[in-house]
């Protein structure tokens, strides 16, 4: 038996078809008979469509549809994951306004809760009994689950208390360290001690922990980390003088240093040359400069020094491990004076570098990395012998030291 929305189709089809034939025939245009022919050809395929599925009707002697049937599937079980699905798109939106770090976040939680609400709406079409279909999930899911989101939680209480220290001073790091271990054994102790404990007991004192280390951590975070004042060394002593000349020359003025450059300079700075290094340990393959004695340099090379060789020769580009050690009897440094470079002004300003002051017998690693060969530097230089241009190591203080360095 036909149907009766089959009926209607095929008439449809009928009358479609008819159109177009009569249309095309008294009609001398063709965008009517094109749109007649479609409509036929759409109706038909309908037709024949509702044919094949019986308008979807259900025999009431047919049981199949009762039991496979949407309305005969129970409730899916109550999830969270769409909610942290939308969650994670809102922190990217933020994300995407505010920092990169804060989108890959909400990405990594995105693709996590997506995971999960798919997981779990397969879980749930399993069978039609929640206890099976939660055991399902569970013999999928928590292989991955719980050491993924055990390194997680680790991480973010780790990451929170390192927020905590760095907020603290660096005295009440110490103590506040101190403080919390003993109240992790003294907790410890307390649960060892008793002859019966609830597993809960120790589950909820573990979280309230984490809890609190974690808000801890995060109100530390967005207050910032302690002010930890930057080491002065020879570098930072040489940039703040060229760099802000006037307040440089003022301080001096004020005795907070000596006048001239420090690397131009035999005088203790401070800081920078208070509890310095005076050893150094084993190097392999590092060029050494020593200040002898009688008030002169003297240089040895990694391999073989050249016969007649009055200065160092070192490669161009590279970074080169330079040790000093001094011999004679007073605090000396080493310094290197490379000529001159241009500022961010363009201005011409001394291109020195140099080790802090070392006291008798002791030793000091310099690193140097010189991009220009020596001959480029074709103005006498300050700090070598008289009218003479290149690169030169000297010693602040001591006239006679000086040594040219060669950069090929």
């Amino acid at each position: 038996m036909i149907t009766t929305g089959s009926k209607f189709l095929i008439g449809s089809a009928a009358f479609a078809t008819i159109a177009a034939v009569v249309y095309g025939v008294m009609q001398d245009g063709v965008m009517g008979t094109i749109g007649l022919v479609s409509a036929a050809v759409v109706l038909i395929a309908l037709a024949t469509l509702n044919v094949l599925v019986r308008d979807s009707n259900v025999f009431i002697d047919d049981e199949a549809p009762a039991e496979t049937s949407a309305a005969a599937q129970g409730a899916p079980s109550a999830s969270a994951w769409p909610l942290g699905f939308a969650f994670a798109a809102v922190v990217i939106v933020v994300g995407l306004v505010s920092y990169q770090s804060i989108v890959v976040i909400g990405l990594a939680l995105l693709l996590v809760m997506g995971a999960e609400w798919a997981i779990q709406a397969w879980s749930d079409r399993a069978s039609s009994d929640p206890a099976h279909n939660s055991a399902v999930r569970s013999r999928f899911s928590n292989p991955l689950e719980y050491p993924v989101g055990g390194a997680v939680a680790i991480g973010v209480v780790v990451y929170a208390f390192s927020r905590v220290m760095l907020w603290l001073s660096k005295t009440n790091t110490i103590v506040a360290f101190a403080v919390l271990a003993a109240i992790v054994l003294a907790v410890g102790c307390a649960f060892a001690f008793r002859p019966t404990i609830k597993s809960g007991a120790i589950g909820g004192t573990m979280a309230i922990g984490a809890v609190a280390v974690v808000v801890a951590g995060s109100a530390a975070g967005l207050d910032g980390e302690r002010q930890i004042p930057e080491f002065e060394t020879t570098a930072i002593w040489m940039e703040e003088a060229l760099a802000h000349p006037d307040e440089y020359a003022h301080g001096a003025e004020e005795g907070e240093h000596p006048a001239e450059l420090i690397c131009e300079s035999p005088e203790e700075f401070p800081e920078a040359d208070e509890d310095a290094s005076q050893t150094v340990a084993s190097k392999s393959g590092a060029y050494q400069v020593i200040l002898q004695a009688d008030g002169t340099l003297a240089f040895d090379v990694p391999g073989p020094i050249e016969v007649g060789a009055t200065g160092m020769a070192i490669p161009r580009s590279n970074p080169t491990n330079i040790i000093f050690r001094n011999e004679s009897s007073e605090h000396r440094r080493l310094s290197l004076d490379l000529g001159t470079e241009e500022n961010e002004d363009g201005e011409l300003q001394p291109h020195l570098i140099c080790t802090t002051l070392i006291e008798e017998g002791a030793a000091q690693l310099i690193t140097v990395t010189v991009g220009a060969p020596s001959i480029s530097a074709t103005e006498p230089n300050a700090n070598g012998p008289a009218d003479e241009d290149g690169f030169w190591f000297f010693v602040p203080g001591v006239d006679t030291a000086k040594l040219e360095l060669i950069v090929s």
